[in-house]
């Protein structure tokens, strides 16, 4: 059990941190088996306390489109007790949840973890909906993720992630490029191109690094941005454990 405990202790400091040199802050939500539609209910209303309107929003999508995920259901249970169960208050929300509730509610969905690339849901472009960010917390809780500078009063104020912006920078084409070029076993330096998307998308001025980076991950730019992020993000997550030990967390955000 403090094994345990100590897990979630270090993955909320590494979010935290993660999330921190984003310009972005944890709202925490109750954490009582709603907390995905605690977390969507703040994000659209700014209130969790709606949760239980988008839990049922989201179990009646899934029963009108029943051939669409049926086959999903783990471990046998008949569809109709699975979406019985979903109705309950307190019930976990699953994968099939998230993509029900990225398409009855027309948005696309970023979940934050910690020391890993953000995981979308996207059915949308972002023309059609607007993003949602949330964290997921040791495989087991959700919260609002919101801007540092979001008063938390009403709906999440759009979250545009330079990271995000930067990736968009490469097309199709040039990314098939990059892939060719980084297939000779001699290729040591990569177009400037994509070098400057790596380089403001992190923030990292050493172009060697970069360059060592995309060589290691095939001339992968999105991978290359994740892996300079997480790396920068390793020494504060240290110092941020340090000070977590010495002071106190605020009831409302980590």
């Amino acid at each position: 059990m403090q094994a345990k405990k100590h897990g979630k202790q270090v993955d909320i400091v590494q979010l935290r941190a993660q999330l921190g040199a984003l310009g972005l802050q944890i709202l925490q939500v109750t954490a009582d088996g709603n907390c995905f539609f605690r977390a969507i209910a703040d994000q659209l209303e700014g209130t969790e306390e709606e949760h239980e309107k988008y839990r049922l929003m989201v179990v009646q999508y899934i029963k009108n489109h029943r051939v669409d995920f049926e086959p999903f259901i783990e471990d046998e249970v008949p569809f109709d007790e699975y979406c019985q169960n979903m109705e309950k208050d307190g019930t976990w929300a699953g994968h099939m949840e998230l993509q029900a509730a990225s398409l009855v509610m027309r948005i696309n969905i970023c979940i934050h973890r910690a020391m890993s690339p953000r995981w979308y849901i996207r059915n949308f472009s972002d023309k059609e909906a607007s993003m949602v960010h949330l964290s997921y917390h040791d495989g087991e809780h959700y919260n609002s993720v919101r801007l540092k500078e979001d008063p938390c009063e009403g709906p999440a104020r759009p979250i545009i992630i330079k990271v995000d912006a930067g990736m968009s920078v490469l097309n199709h084409n040039q990314k098939t490029k990059a892939y060719e070029e980084s297939s000779s076993p001699c290729r040591s330096f990569y177009d400037a191109g994509y070098v400057k998307v790596v380089m403001a998308s992190t923030g990292c001025e050493n172009l060697s690094k970069i360059n060592q980076v995309l060589q290691e991950v095939s001339g992968d730019v999105d991978a290359a941005i994740e892996f300079l992020i997480a790396e920068q993000q390793s020494d504060e997550h240290a110092d941020a454990i340090c000070s977590e030990k010495k002071g106190t967390t605020p009831s409302c955000c980590f």
